[in-house]
């Protein structure tokens, strides 16, 4: 009987060891049941793009935008007024193109272009009541289908508006824009600021 004791023991260790192979064998499928491929797999999904707009197509989205709001070109085409029309730039405040007249301009400042231009007075008349400030008053001068912006030749023949004007009272202003005899039509856009509207006349004039 004594002698039959050991060989038991070598069984029962023989079968533990084998149960404990078979254990770690089936925990190393189960970690990693497809091997290399499966690490490939992980490493695409962490690859994939957000959902959310990457940079350059936020980029692209603000160009177009500023396209389509291309700076120096006057707006509200529909709304454009004759250049003999009177405008009401504000409640009291009316302006209208007193005279378009051809000049040949000479230019004597840098950035100027002497030539052909249009001297354009500008007429203001107050009924507000009180003075108007006229110190932020602004006039531009567009030309052709593509409103090409009209450059002004200040140092030949422009007279700015004056600080103000009283009420009951008008006030001109004198602006030189070099444009080429050919160019047609003419746009004048007129902003006296302090909230009132920007007017745009447009026509073709007579030289």
């Amino acid at each position: 009987m004594l002698s039959q004791v050991p060989r038991s023991r070598m069984y029962v260790a023989a079968a533990v060891a084998a149960v404990v192979l078979v254990s770690v064998a089936v925990v190393l499928i189960v970690r990693n049941p497809s091997g290399p491929a499966n690490a490939g797999s992980d490493s695409t999904v962490a690859a994939a793009p957000s959902p959310t707009a990457t940079p350059s197509e936020k980029e692209s989205t603000s160009s177009s935008d500023s396209e389509d709001d291309e700076a120096g070109k006057p707006s509200d085409d529909n709304r454009a007024l004759g250049l003999k029309a009177v405008a009401t730039t504000s409640p009291g405040v009316t302006a209208r193109l007193a005279r378009i007249d051809s000049v040949q301009a000479t230019a004597s400042l840098p950035g100027e272009i002497g030539g052909p231009a249009l001297a354009i007075t500008v007429k203001v008349k107050n009924q507000t009541g009180k003075k108007l400030d006229l110190g932020l008053g602004v006039v531009n001068a567009y030309y052709g289908p593509e409103r090409t912006p009209a450059v002004s030749v200040a140092s030949d023949g422009e007279v700015p508006f004056p600080a103000s004007v009283a009420d009951g009272e008008s006030a001109n202003g004198v602006y030189v824009f070099q444009i080429p005899e050919e160019a047609r039509p003419v746009r004048v856009e007129l902003d006296l600021g302090n909230g009132a509207d920007v007017v745009v006349f447009k026509g073709r004039p007579q030289r």
